[in-house]
């Protein structure tokens, strides 16, 4: 039996990433019921092209598709761009991948499920969407409650989504008897249903990884032999605290059953969609399959090299731009890379394989980003060091992470904001 090595959890946060993530599916939004009134009729403006269907989404065609009609249960790949009733811009694909979805899924708001299914691929549109069909009346980023969006969307694609591998039968946890569980200071349970001889993970190694996850009950959460294995870097939270701290217990080809208490899994809250609820223990058995060196840690910089402003943002031009100034409206297109004080990279917009749009001004990213991005070009490659103030904002005295945050940019492209005659 191996021995336990005590790791305290080491909690860091992820919520800027997230925001960015945010941005890339702002158009989907919360999930949240189609509405199904049972009623077909529309209300038709022949000359307009305009349809305001029964549940008062208004579907306007401009380009009409050559392609396949869009059918629910379909993946749709589309570009598109949001816009408030002001006209003030959102979010937008044009200049990065379009965005794909299974169509009817509820995993839209509900305008675009019920607008793209009237189009065909190839099809143009613009779908003005009633605050009960988008995001109601809450605040959404930077989208005010009660809102009506517009957005402008080009079906690109239609394509049946393929038929699902049939996963594995479902099972219930490797039985253990209670008594076998080692536990350790922090209330992590772990046994050893299989020893391997391989190489131990250190914190800011990356390690891939097959699990199974099932709550108390043996509700199965989750099955990687569906999924394919998975990749994160030890240190970081990626996961959860208390995947951090049994990874580091284990060598490449060990197989362990951990119990998770609630504060080293979705603590009081569980998740957001309710699937794993508040105070849950969970199980996991992992199987550690291999280790990778760390992502590189930021460019050295010399303190005096930095910009220091009045607000504490220190900033460092890696590459100079084009000398197109970006302002307050505008939308850049980069990537990102951002790392915590210690050096370990939190997250990267390039493991997706899709840069970040941003309307720089509405604090999307926390007004650091904002003011940071006042200050380079189009094009450039820049550095940012940001005070938790700078990353969270208002949030700041409530961030689990006290320390500092290095961020490095390359700006791909500039939207110019349009300008009022």
């Amino acid at each position: 039996m191996k021995q336990q090595t005590k790791n305290a959890p080491n909690w860091r946060t992820l919520l800027l990433a997230a925001l960015l993530l945010g941005l890339l599916v702002a158009a989907c939004g919360p999930a949240t019921p189609q509405p199904n009134d049972g009623e077909t009729s529309d209300a038709v403006n022949v000359e307009s092209g305009s349809r305001v269907t029964a549940s008062g989404l208004e579907y306007v065609e401009v380009e009409a598709g050559t392609g396949v009609q869009a059918q629910p249960g379909d993946q749709v790949t589309v570009h598109y761009t949001g816009t408030l009733e002001d006209g003030t811009e959102f979010d937008s694909s044009i200049g990065s991948d379009p965005f794909s979805f299974v169509l009817g899924q509820g995993r839209v708001i509900p305008g675009w499920d019920e607008g793209i299914a009237l189009m065909r691929a190839g099809g143009k549109a613009q779908l003005i969407i009633p605050p009960d069909l988008a995001y109601g009346p809450n605040d959404y980023g930077p989208i005010p409650g009660g809102s009506t969006l517009y957005f402008d969307v080009e079906l690109v694609s239609v394509a049946p989504v393929p038929t699902p591998v049939p996963p594995p039968t479902a099972v219930p946890p490797t039985s253990v008897d209670p008594d076998d569980y080692i536990v350790t200071d922090s209330g992590l349970q772990y046994y050893f249903l299989a020893e391997g001889d391989g190489e131990t993970p250190e914190d800011g190694e990356v390690v891939t990884v097959h699990f199974v996850g099932w709550l108390e009950d043996g509700t199965l959460l989750g099955d990687s032999r569906v999924t394919g294995p998975i990749e994160f870097t030890v240190g970081t939270e990626e996961i959860l605290p208390g995947w951090d701290e049994a990874v580091l217990l284990m060598q490449v080809g060990d197989n362990v059953q951990i119990v998770l208490p609630p504060e080293l899994g979705l603590g009081e809250e569980g998740s957001a969609d309710g699937f794993i609820p508040p105070n849950a223990i969970l199980i996991f058995e992992i199987e550690l399959l291999s280790i990778s060196p760390p992502p590189p840690p930021p460019i050295s910089v010399d303190e005096a090299d930095y910009t220091v402003t009045d607000s504490g943002l220190k900033l460092f031009v890696i590459t100079p731009g084009t000398g197109e100034e970006i302002a307050v409206g505008d939308t850049v297109t980069l990537h990102y890379k951002m790392w915590d004080e210690e050096g370990i990279q939190l997250q990267s917009s390039y493991d997706f394989g899709q840069p970040i749009p941003l309307v720089v001004g509405l604090e999307q990213a926390g007004p650091g980003w904002d003011e940071a991005l006042l200050l380079l070009d189009n094009l450039s490659i820049a550095q940012f060091v940001l005070t938790p103030e700078l990353a969270f904002g208002d949030q700041a005295a409530n961030a689990p992470d006290e320390g500092n945050l290095t961020v490095e940019v390359e700006i791909l492209g500039l939207e110019k904001a349009e300008t009022e005659e």
